[in-house]
């Protein structure tokens, strides 16, 4: 399960649609958007991390931190969105529709 798209719903039910990179893959500069550090779960994908912002500055400070790699991310989902109200709106969607991004399972400690 590596490269392509991967669609991801929120509690809301809206499905928002990723691109999947391997987790070695580093986004290029002044990039906005929502992004998912993920691993596949008996074969399904399953959240370690979301959030939004600027794709590089968090990838950096993510794999410099080091919960994503320690949790198992193998892979990094992105959506691009320069919108930062609506990344806000995604990023919140998508982790209450998806509690085991938080500790302790996943890497999200607080909801947005």
């Amino acid at each position: 399960m590596a490269n392509g798209t991967c669609e991801w719903t929120g509690i809301s039910g809206t499905s928002y649609t990723y691109h999947v990179h391997n987790i070695s893959w580093r986004p290029g500069p002044n990039q906005n958007g929502n992004y998912i550090f993920a691993k596949v779960v008996n074969g399904v994908w399953q959240p370690v991390y979301i959030g939004q912002g600027n794709l590089q500055e968090r990838y950096d400070a993510a794999i410099k931190e080091g919960c994503v790699t320690t949790k198992g991310a193998t892979n990094y989902h992105v959506h691009l969105e320069s919108d930062q109200g609506a990344r806000e709106l995604e990023e919140a969607d998508l982790i209450a529709g998806h509690p085991t991004c938080m500790e302790p399972t996943g890497c999200n400690d607080v909801v947005p």
